[in-house]
């Protein structure tokens, strides 16, 4: 055998040898990898009230086996909503293994061997964790609404709008309506309050109503009708928690502006605050000057947009429409147009 032939065998074995190292040791990694990602899902799933404790039955520990994210959500949640909060505590629960994972995946492709489906599929759940959770999330409530359709309709006086229950079954962290007066904004304050208490077990106590007007507070108390549930400003709440912590409600002040006035006299007292009080009027009113103007202006703008105006039946001299402010000013343009006056409507003077 000649001896460069030989040599490309040899080297072309030696890199035959490397590959098949490199395959071993990538495989291994691999398998290391997905193993990690099983635990992390497996343990992510077993955090779940539903997978612990006394009434933790053998049917649903089977359940509780997890391949993938979806399968944590179904597990984890199993009827229940995925909160915002709950989603950001996963994506930082599993960010560093995904950063792990698409590490992996950018040198495999360098090396032109392909990942394990395990670690493609995480990849590719972590990424779209946002639509799992609305799919998820749109399941569940589909399903309540389903199974209290006849609470929703009997709850109150008239059946609520579909509107109205998603509101009501939303478990989010914060929950907002918005809706015109007269909508039903309190009567899905209502039927979440009879949902909570009658529904999901919570007890009256545990419910905090607030608004913002005693005529709403007393509205809200007055149509649920449950002992232990009142309705409160947010003011009544703050005297009530101030009294009963010191045994001693506080006084209202009858003259608060008084009261600020001689706060701040005790302040000026101080040097510092004095001078840092001296330089931000200074400063302010100067910018109170500019923004007031600005804020004329604006207003004198809006004013002018929101004045009636009409169209005249033929454009000025340039060929531009013009916008009138009555009709009288609607005939004269007419007038001076077929009579081949050139004009322009209301222009400024020089």
């Amino acid at each position: 055998m000649s001896s460069p032939l030989f040599i490309v065998i040899v080297i072309a074995s030696i890199l035959l040898v490397a590959r098949v190292i490199v395959q071993v040791n990538f495989r291994k990694r691999d398998s290391e990898l997905s193993e990690k990602i099983s635990e992390i899902l497996s343990d992510r799933s077993k955090k779940s009230d539903d997978c612990q404790g006394k009434e933790f039955h053998s049917d649903i520990k089977e359940k509780c086996s997890v391949s993938d994210i979806k399968d944590v959500f179904e597990n984890k949640f199993q009827g229940k909503i995925v909160s915002a909060s709950q989603k950001r505590n996963f994506i930082v629960a599993y960010s560093d293994i995904y950063d792990l994972a698409c590490l992996f995946v950018k040198r495999s492709n360098k090396l032109r061997i392909t990942p394990s489906e395990k670690i493609v599929q995480f990849i590719y759940d972590f990424e779209c964790i946002h639509s799992l959770v609305e799919e998820h999330n749109e399941k569940v409530i589909g399903n309540l609404l389903n199974i209290y359709k006849d609470f929703f309709d009997t709850c109150l006086k008239y059946p609520l709008d579909r509107q109205q229950r998603r509101s009501i079954v939303s478990e989010e962290d914060n929950c907002l309506v918005v809706s015109s007066a007269g909508s039903g904004k309190t009567s899905s304050i209502i039927g979440k309050v009879k949902y909570l208490i009658e529904k999901k077990g919570i007890a009256p106590q545990k419910i905090l109503l607030i608004s913002y007007t005693n005529k709403a507070a007393s509205e809200l108390t007055e149509r649920l009708d449950i002992a232990g549930l009142r309705g409160y400003t947010f003011h009544k709440l703050a005297i009530d928690l101030i009294g009963r912590n010191t045994d001693i409600k506080p006084s209202i002040c009858d003259n608060t502006d008084a009261l600020f006035v001689t706060i701040y006299q005790e302040l000026l007292e101080d040097a510092a605050f004095k001078k840092n009080v001296i330089e931000y009027f200074i400063d302010c009113q100067s910018q109170e000057a500019d923004w007031e103007q600005r804020k004329n202006e604006k207003r004198e703008q809006l004013a002018e947009q929101k004045k009636p105006r009409m169209k005249a039946l033929l454009p000025d001299m340039d060929g531009k429409p013009v916008y009138v402010r009555s009709e009288q000013e609607q005939k004269i343009c007419f007038v001076l147009s077929s009579l081949g006056v050139r004009f322009r409507y209301e222009e400024p003077y020089e």
